[in-house]
């Protein structure tokens, strides 16, 4: 899938304005965390860029902020080891069942923060909050929406 078009999806299934995901989008690509269309090829989108599309766009914390909060929640753990840019690749990719999450918690300040909400568990990348200064949810039902439409290639 094409950034333009994983745009519209995420700004169509999370009620975002097309136009500001468009711009951190763009801010995301100028940081080389995304592919930079060269010419008339433009590229499809790998399942780790979808991801960190996502990210730019639902942990919006100012245009010139996206590398570093893109960044700041690529580099997120779990106690174990599994840091939150591979788990969402692999959500994104489909290798993950998505039937069994609830939703997923990003919390944007004070620290970067994500927890994964499923039937049975909670998977908290990061370190621990009391509370979150801005925290965005996205519902699992929309979570599924998106990957699915990543996956068909659907905007």
């Amino acid at each position: 899938m094409r950034k333009r078009r994983a745009c519209h999806v995420v700004a169509r299934r999370l009620g975002l304005n097309v136009n500001r995901v468009a711009a951190l989008v763009q801010r995301a690509t100028e940081a080389g965390l995304l592919p930079v269309a060269t010419g008339s090829a433009r590229p499809d989108l790998t399942n780790l860029e979808l991801a960190r599309l996502l990210l730019a766009a639902v942990c919006d914390n100012g245009l010139g902020n996206v590398p570093t909060t893109v960044r700041a929640f690529d580099r997120l753990e779990t106690e174990g080891g599994l840091q939150f840019c591979d788990w969402l690749e692999s959500l994104v990719a489909g290798r993950i069942d998505t039937d069994a999450i609830r939703g997923i918690v990003l919390q944007v300040e004070p620290e970067p923060g994500a927890t994964v909400i499923t039937e049975s568990s909670r998977l908290h990348f990061g370190p621990a909050s009391a509370s979150a200064a801005r925290a965005v949810s996205i519902t699992g039902d929309v979570l599924r929406s998106i990957t699915e439409d990543f996956q068909n290639g659907l905007g």
